[in-house]
């Protein structure tokens, strides 16, 4: 059975290609909800930290995915990200970690995690797959 109204809504729509540029609402979107992705400076021992802070959803995932690129093509021999800033998440920041996990030699998810980031590790069963550290130091160790 076909609804005319599913075929009309997408009949005009055209698909975000990867690789894009973010537009404009992406941008505005991470600036006022006071989403960022920094980087702690390197101690020499090869590890990059990516400290999160704000809220993570489909508008503010551009930084994010820029950093993990910029992670991939430099010499890092690991990589920790520090979630405890994350005020909230939803399954794009799920697939960005567990991607960042298959691509990055020691990739590790630093916490404390905050409680609504991991529930939605357990209820994925990326909390099995990912490895996760009680904080930033931990994991350097790990």
């Amino acid at each position: 059975m076909r609804f005319p109204f599913r075929s009309r809504k997408t009949r005009g729509t055209r698909r975000l290609r990867s690789g894009r540029r973010p537009t404009y609402a992406s941008w505005l979107a991470g600036t006022l909800s006071g989403t960022g992705v920094s980087s702690s400076p390197d101690r020499g021992d090869g590890t990059r930290v990516l400290v999160l802070a704000g809220e993570f959803d489909r508008g503010t995932l551009v930084t994010l995915r820029r950093a993990l690129a910029e992670n991939k093509a430099g010499p890092a021999k690991q990589t920790i990200i520090d979630v405890s800033g994350v005020v909230h998440a939803d399954s794009g920041l799920l697939r960005l970690l567990v991607q960042a996990h298959h691509q990055l030699p020691r990739f590790t998810v630093a916490g404390p995690l905050p409680p609504q980031l991991r529930r939605l590790l357990e209820l994925s069963g990326a909390a099995g797959i990912l490895r996760i550290a009680p904080d930033v130091e931990a994991a350097r160790g790990a």
